[in-house]
């Protein structure tokens, strides 16, 4: 081969080199944000929402911060209630392991509490 013909096959390498790293790094990001689950705190959501409805609707002063104080009270409830919720939630889903346990032998239900304790902390790290 000669020299021109070298130079061509690594630029096609170079590129396709280039290209992998691309691709890499676009599904590495996709995946790490799939993982994270991608979630914003309720702070950081109504900051996003408040911003790009300040900039798409050309909100004033006045109506941006009746928008926070909106986005702030709604926040609340949402707490209190799912905070009212949450025992009846917790009860179900221990009916629902007891149930579930109820019809398992010694294994089964050794392997299941296993499943639910890697569960329960997958969920907690999602979180947080």
């Amino acid at each position: 081969m000669n020299r021109k013909s070298n130079l061509v096959v690594v630029g096609y390498l170079l590129l396709v080199f280039l290209a992998g790293v691309v691709v890499g790094g676009f599904g590495d990001h996709l995946l790490t944000r799939h993982r994270s689950g991608g979630r914003l705190t309720p702070d950081q959501y109504r900051r996003v929402v408040v911003a790009e409805l300040t900039k798409r609707l050309s909100l004033q002063t006045a109506q941006v911060e009746q928008l926070n104080a909106i986005y702030e009270a709604t926040g609340n409830r949402f707490r209190d209630i799912h905070g009212k919720i949450e025992p009846d939630i917790a009860a179900l889903r221990a009916d629902h392991d007891n149930r579930v346990r109820a019809i398992l032998n010694d294994p089964q239900r050794t392997e299941y509490d296993k499943w639910r304790a890697e569960r329960d902390k997958a969920h907690a790290a999602e979180r947080h």
